[in-house]
């Protein structure tokens, strides 16, 4: 293999390199001097083109090799006339390749090119264009102002690693079926998106930094891949991730500070994503529309200017070992049919809501917890949620928040210090709660027709009304530890029903049950040591009260006032602090087969202002005086078992 050399000189006998190449044998070697060259080259034989210094020997025209034909160029500057065109192999060293002259520096069809230490800029549209099957691999390579883009990759392959892209308008465009490989790659400051991936193509990145966009960092559609590892992506002006009907694989990552969202996944698009953080965008750091779907695992999303994660038109999202924190706007919003479960998950330092679900939305928890939101943690206006084994405390709203027909089921959680009821419902909500414990604050509230169905609970230590039931509300309580209450344990209001059984009742400041203008059943159950009445029975209100023990109260233990009436039936009453029963003011009582005992005061049962008592099959007793006392119009009637 020889060496042939090249000088503008006047000495030398090959002053072209278009003279050299003609000379040139297989394997042989150009060795061009410092100078200008203006050239038209095409590659006959597989050669190399080598200088000492790339900024001493330029070479300006136009370069084709062919098919089949290998070029090496090295330490050379480049300023094409018209497109390297490539469709055989070019390898580059070292080189410098200019534009200003030709829309394209460097084109492949079919062919390959191999490039180290070299630099690509001033295309006045494209640096590198790869077509037909073409593949090309930069190493150490450096891409400036190159207009439209720096590479353009069609039904082609691409690896880039460690080096750097910037100042065009897109960095890398990939279309039908291409696929490109980027490692420690820095991409930065273009004018529109940053990456384009097309029509089935795929794009690894490994190590990458892609930041200071005007567009998107990355825009994928049409059933692409993204495949995205230990990558920083910040700064965009447009959604830093926009991926459109196409995959993406996220792992130990950052997506940061961008102007709008961190990730929109579109038209069925997919995600799976791990150990990689979302924080500091202004409108979502997530966003799911247009049935797309999410896997996220072991991932933090956090101060949101908006929206940590939003899920609309039947998207779906899973979310498990993630944490969500001090995003401002809800930490997780669900709407239109979307889809979203969370597990062993942290949401927590919110701004306003934890969890939003509106629209028929669903939104599953399990093992989860949601702390410290400056308003609700959860809100759930016309949609679904499930919560099993979750914590939800010290937030300054409710816990729960139920509204317009929406469906809840709580089972296995915990409830505590929420600043308002750990669960509230209105307008037709349905709340099934199992299993739970319930602990301080104002416990449940209900309104305006919902459904309540409570079993195998614990609800103590409360600050107002544990349990309260309002308008037309239905409730059952099955099973449930109601107690050291602040105030009332149960209150039932304006139409409401109540059914409670097998539950314990005890320890209440106030009255432990008010049932007002409503109507309770009170079966099989306990209702012990409260600071006032046991039950109050007013304002037009029935109560049924079966199977029972109702005992050590301060104040009359069933209170029933204001046309009231109540069904007494196979219940104990005893070591009353006042009378057992006091009825007043056009209210009725029926006791059957009862045992009502006081020794603390003079009348078990009293009778006053046109009220009605009745007992069958009943015994009285009272050790230290008259068990009946009655008065204004009022009566008392008896049947008893047994009279001391």
């Amino acid at each position: 293999m020889a060496i042939i050399k090249v000088s503008t000189s006047v000495f030398s006998l090959i002053k072209t390199v278009e003279r050299a190449i003609q000379k040139a044998s297989q394997g042989d070697t150009i060795l061009v001097a410092a100078g200008k060259y203006k050239e038209a080259l095409t590659i006959e034989e597989d050669v190399s083109i080598s200088a000492k210094i790339a900024e001493h020997a330029l070479i300006e025209g136009i370069i084709i090799v062919p098919k089949g034909k290998r070029l090496l160029l090295e330490n050379i500057t480049l300023h094409p006339t018209s497109q390297i065109f490539v469709e055989g192999s070019l390898h580059l060293i070292n080189c410098v390749v200019k534009g200003a002259l030709s829309n394209v520096l460097l084109s492949l069809n079919g062919g390959n090119v191999v490039a180290e230490k070299c630099q690509f800029t001033g295309a006045t549209d494209v640096a590198v264009v790869l077509l037909n099957k073409s593949r090309a691999s930069f190493e150490d390579c450096y891409f400036e102002s190159n207009e439209k883009s720096h590479l353009l990759i069609e039904d082609s392959t691409i690896e880039l690693v460690n080096s750097e892209l910037l100042k065009s308008n897109h960095a890398v465009w990939l279309k039908s079926n291409s696929d490109a490989v980027l490692e420690q790659v820095r991409i930065h400051h273009h004018t529109g998106t940053q990456i384009i991936v097309q029509d089935a193509s795929t794009l690894h990145m490994q190590g990458c930094g892609l930041e200071h966009g005007e567009g998107n960092g990355i825009y994928a559609s049409k059933q692409s891949k993204i495949h995205i590892n230990g990558t920083v992506i910040q700064h965009h002006a447009l959604p830093q991730l926009w991926i459109q009907n196409s995959q993406l694989h996220v792992t130990n990552s950052q997506v940061n500070y961008g102007n709008e969202s961190g990730l929109m996944l579109r038209e069925c698009a997919e995600a799976t994503i791990t150990n990689t953080s979302f924080s500091h965008h202004k409108i979502a750091n997530v966003q799911l529309t247009l049935e797309s779907l999410l896997n996220m695992t072991t991932c933090q999303i956090y101060s949101c200017q908006g929206v940590g994660v939003q899920l609309k038109d039947k998207s779906i999202a899973n979310f498990n070992e993630t944490v969500f924190a001090d995003n401002v706007l809800p930490q997780l919003f669900l709407s239109e049919h979307s889809i979203c479960s969370l597990k062993d998950t942290t949401i927590k330092d919110g701004k306003q809501v934890g969890i939003f679900v509106e629209k028929n939305a669903s939104c599953s928890i399990v093992s989860s917890t949601i702390t410290n939101q400056e308003n609700t943690a959860i809100t759930v206006i016309g949609a679904e949620l499930f919560m099993l084994d979750s914590i939800i405390q010290h937030n300054k709203g409710n816990g729960v928040l139920t509204v317009n027909q929406a469906n809840t089921t709580i089972e296995g959680c915990t409830f505590q210090q929420n600043d308002m009821p750990h669960i509230a419902g209105k307008d037709h909500a349905n709340v099934s709660i199992a299993n739970s414990e319930l602990i301080g604050g104002k416990g449940i509230f209900m309104v305006d027709s919902c459904q309540l169905d409570l079993r195998e609970s614990t609800i103590r230590n409360g600050t107002g009304v544990q349990v309260e039931v309002v308008g037309q509300t239905k409730a059952s309580v099955f099973k449930t530890y109601i107690s050291d209450g602040d105030s009332n344990g149960i209150k039932v209001m304006k139409d409401a029903t109540m059914h409670i059984t097998e539950s314990h009742i005890t320890a209440h400041k106030m009255p432990q049950i008010v049932v007002n203008d409503s109507s309770v059943i009170f079966k099989n159950s306990e209702l012990l040591c409260g600071g006032r009445n046991g039950l109050i029975i007013e304002n037009h209100a029935e109560a049924f009260i079966q199977d029972s023990f109702i005992s050590n109260h301060l104040y009359p233990q069933i209170w029933i006032d204001l046309n009231s009436a109540v069904e007494l039936s196979d219940t104990q009453l005893t070591e009353g602090h006042e009378s057992d029963i006091y009825v007043q003011n056009n209210s009725t009582l029926h006791a059957n087969n009862c045992i009502i005992q006081n020794d603390k005061f003079i009348f078990n049962v009293q009778a006053v202002n046109n009220s009605k008592i009745n007992l069958t099959q009943t015994t009285v007793e009272n050790s230290i005086g008259d068990k009946f006392y009655s008065e204004n119009n009022s009566q008392i009637t008896y049947t008893l078992d047994e009279l001391n």
